[in-house]
């Protein structure tokens, strides 16, 4: 058998210590500094950007709380100059600036929105992102650029029965096709840091997408923090706020550089779910119930264990995928196990078992035993509406808005496609583990040390994340997979495909 081939540890922890000295002198780029209030208008803010003590740059908010103006200090005067109307600016005539954030939870962004800040921003709306969570997957979904090669840089591809490389399909951006639709994602080894010392990282990310927005003025103009991802992971909801905030005084910094020609908006991939994470092992339960870790499928008792993030979900190549589900399902942090068959995916929790079906008109879901995506009182009530037809085939915007608030968001399109079409490389069984469990690497848990927030799974903390744009009211919540379609709904330029952006540039 042909070994792995992947990064030997000893590179890997050269490659960490190197990139901590590198990061050393990454420090905070100099963002607005706000000031108290020179007015008794509450709908006033006041800044002072080149830090004389000053007062220099005003917002300036609308009857619905939204900051619809900004001013610039008139000449010698402490007071502000003529208003400049931010929806005067039509958005085809502005330069669309994209953020892409590594994992935010819905409710971090909505608390912070209703506590005043984004205020540039219309309300965020809420985003369901595909299952398994992870970065990847939603990206290439938001941007629309197919299938990733698998759920992780680490996979198995039965066609050639071995393991990819992990480490140097991770580096060579093999599993990620969205970053070629990028003008900012800094370079995949500041990736080696970002779980050892996150704020460097995020730091330098900080002055790079300045810097790469700066020389975009016109069309879309995309950029990625990966540093965020590291800062949720090890200070769990301290470190999103804290973040979050920062992102918004550079959202400031962008609006004030601009003078307000420009239209903003954050997205983040996928949901965070803000608890302390344990790692768990399935291999001594896999063993129990006589099946063997391989690297290839040789016989039916050979189960490939992908084990690479730590993530709140896990998959398996098998060619026993119901026993191999039926015997995970023994593990006290595993909720629920999936896999295809026969035209299906079944889904079993412990007490029952359920198939998915797809059919023109949307999918049907038939439990055989018990109800494991918990939807029989929500099916019912879509039944009685007239949401569901003679065929048993649900309504997919129909469910989709009933199940927001479920403890499984839109899970028939999510699972379904998790084994159709999100992948080339679809596991066979794919596990959604309860919060406080995460699955992934022993070396990548050694490494990070306490776990304070991870994503992945199928429940809603992990599955809901936010939009936040400038262009317009967008509805309150979306797949990832509509989120570009209703920006452009909204006045955003059409996209130009990968080819065409470096052609023009």
């Amino acid at each position: 058998m042909t070994p792995r081939r992947t990064v030997p540890k000893f590179l890997t922890i050269g490659l960490l210590a190197a990139a901590f000295v590198a990061a050393g002198c990454a420090t905070a780029p100099r963002l607005p500094v706000h000031l108290e209030h020179h007015t008794q208008d509450a709908n006033t803010w006041v800044f002072d950007v080149n830090r004389d003590k000053r007062p220099d740059f005003w917002h300036f908010g609308g009857p619905d709380g939204r900051k619809i103006a900004i001013a610039y200090a008139a000449e010698g005067d402490d007071g502000p100059g003529p208003r400049i109307e931010l929806d005067a600016f039509d958005a085809g005539d502005c330069p669309h600036l994209l953020i892409a954030l590594d994992g935010v939870p819905f409710e971090i962004v909505d608390e912070l929105y209703r506590a005043g800040h984004f205020r540039f921003f219309y309300p965020p709306a809420r985003v369901i992102n595909c299952f398994p969570g992870m970065t990847d997957l939603a990206l290439s979904e938001l941007f629309h650029v197919g299938p990733c090669r698998a759920y992780q840089a680490l996979y198995y591809d039965r066609a050639t029965r071995r393991v990819s490389s992990g480490s140097g399909d991770y580096l060579s951006a093999a599993n990620s096709p969205w970053v070629a639709h990028m003008d900012y994602r800094c370079s995949f080894w500041w990736d080696a840091l970002v779980y050892l010392n996150p704020q460097a990282v995020f730091n330098h990310e900080l002055k790079g997408i300045r810097r790469a927005f700066r020389q975009i003025d016109s069309g879309w103009g995309c950029a990625y923090s990966v540093g965020t991802a590291g800062l949720g992971t090890r200070q769990g909801r301290s470190g999103i706020e804290e973040y979050l905030r920062t992102i918004e005084r550079l959202c400031d910094q962008i609006i004030y550089e601009r003078r307000g020609r420009v239209k903003l908006t954050l997205v983040a991939d996928h949901g965070h779910n803000l608890a302390e994470n344990r790692r768990v092992s399935f291999r001594p339960l896999l063993a129990e119930c006589g099946y063997r870790p391989a690297r290839s499928l040789r016989s039916p008792q050979d189960v490939v264990t992908i084990s690479y993030g730590l993530v709140t979900c896990a998959d398996f190549h098998t060619d026993d995928p119901a026993g191999v589900a039926e015997c995970l399902l023994r593990h006290e942090d595993v909720e629920l196990a999936c896999y295809p068959t026969d035209g299906a995916v079944v889904v079993r929790d412990r007490a029952g078992l359920a198939r998915i079906l797809p059919g023109q008109h949307g999918y049907r879901y038939e439990p055989a035993s018990g109800d494991p995506l918990q939807l029989a009182e929500i099916i019912a009530t879509l039944r009685a509406a007239g949401h569901i037809n003679a065929a048993g085939e649900i309504h997919p915007a129909a469910l989709f808005t009933a199940t927001l608030d479920h403890y499984y968001p839109d899970p028939l399109d999510r699972i379904w496609t998790a084994f159709h079409g999100l992948v080339e490389h679809p596991a066979d069984v794919i596990v959604s583990l309860r919060d406080g469990a995460c699955h992934g690497s022993r070396f990548f848990y050694t490494m990070v040390g306490t776990m304070s927030s991870t994503h992945g799974g199928l429940n809603r903390i992990n599955s809901t994340t936010f939009v936040l744009t400038m262009l317009g009211e967008l509805p309150p919540a979306l797949r990832t997979r509509e989120v570009l379609p209703a920006l452009e709904a909204l006045g955003a330029p059409q996209r130009a495909s990968a080819a065409q952006q470096h052609a023009a540039r």
